[in-house]
């Protein structure tokens, strides 16, 4: 699932570094209106439920990753 974090995060909202496991998003250049986004995405490619909250600015790479095979996600890359 980091994988396909990664992928996601360095194509699709061009996040120009190299993603450490525990960078925030704030860190990696995202603000709130594309985390909402990022959630709304994850949610609809990953048929996983993303609920108000459970992705912030403070949350790292990890563990995003780690929420998302919580719920079930399975990558789809």
């Amino acid at each position: 699932m980091y994988t396909y974090l990664t992928t996601l995060l360095t194509g699709q909202y061009q996040v120009a570094c190299e993603i450490e496991p525990t960078a925030t998003l704030a860190e990696l250049g995202l603000d709130s209106l594309l985390v909402a986004e990022l959630g709304a995405d994850l949610q609809d490619a990953l048929d996983v439920p993303i609920e108000d909250g459970d992705i912030t600015l403070s949350t790292t790479a990890e563990q995003l990753a780690a929420l998302l095979e919580a719920k079930g996600a399975k990558a789809t890359q």
